[in-house]
């Protein structure tokens, strides 16, 4: 008896060992899966968050276009009303009038984290945040900027306006835009379409510069998410 028992002991020290041991081993597998998935959440997140960065940087850039196209907007908004201006900076106005800008987003993070799948952003706030910045803001300002037909200032304008003033610009022997002549004369059928061109020019250049600072906001909240997330890591 005492034989079978010790038999018995050393077959359930055994079992345990090994029970133990299998535990251990899926204990192990599934930390170094936990710690994989949390590695690839890091790469993933600092590739997006170097990413967003770079866009605010070219939206800067666009942002800079729309203003100075604003500016060429009210310069030859007062060429029509024939108020004086300088001439020096006829070309660089008349460059800036129907400017348009193209959108580049950096998308590498985002296409990285959706090979990946979504789900490896542990927290919900900032895939939802990075869903709709790349879904939904950046197609929007893609459209606006890009693709929308009423918002493309050099399509729509730049042949009309050229038409109505170029009886009037002055080009040196080079070519180069140099002056404009101010008395202008314009029939009212020229001076009225003119005047709606700018305006429509004016309406477009705000809109897209609301939707910039409005997504530049969405960005800047993200990055301060993105950054609390990897500091807590």
């Amino acid at each position: 008896m005492k034989f079978k028992r010790l038999k018995l002991g050393k077959y359930f020290f055994d079992f345990v060992s090994v029970f133990f041991a299998v535990i251990a081993a899926f204990a192990l597998e599934n930390w170094n899966d936990n710690r994989k998935d949390d590695l690839a959440e890091e790469k993933v997140l600092l590739e997006i968050k170097n990413g967003l960065e770079l866009d605010l940087k070219d939206f800067k850039l666009n942002q800079r276009g729309h203003k100075r196209g604003l500016l060429s907007i009210a310069y030859f908004g007062d060429i029509i009303r024939e108020v004086s201006v300088s001439q020096d900076s006829i070309m660089y106005r008349y460059f800036y009038l129907t400017g348009d800008n193209i959108s580049v987003v950096n998308s590498s993070g985002y296409e990285s984290l959706k090979s990946k799948g979504l789900e490896i952003i542990k927290n919900d706030s900032i895939r939802s945040q990075i869903i709709t910045i790349y879904e939904n803001d950046y197609q929007s300002l893609d459209s606006f900027e890009e693709s929308a037909p009423m918002y493309q200032s050099f399509q729509n304008y730049y042949l009309p306006i050229t038409n109505i003033l170029s009886e009037y610009l002055v080009y040196n022997n080079k070519g180069s835009l140099i002056g404009i002549n101010t008395t202008l004369n314009l029939p009212v059928k020229e001076k009225n379409s003119l005047t709606g061109y700018l305006f429509n020019m004016r309406s477009s250049r705000r809109y897209k510069l609301e939707l910039y600072a409005e997504i530049e906001k969405k960005i800047n909240m993200l990055l301060l998410d993105i950054e609390k997330e990897l500091e807590d890591r």
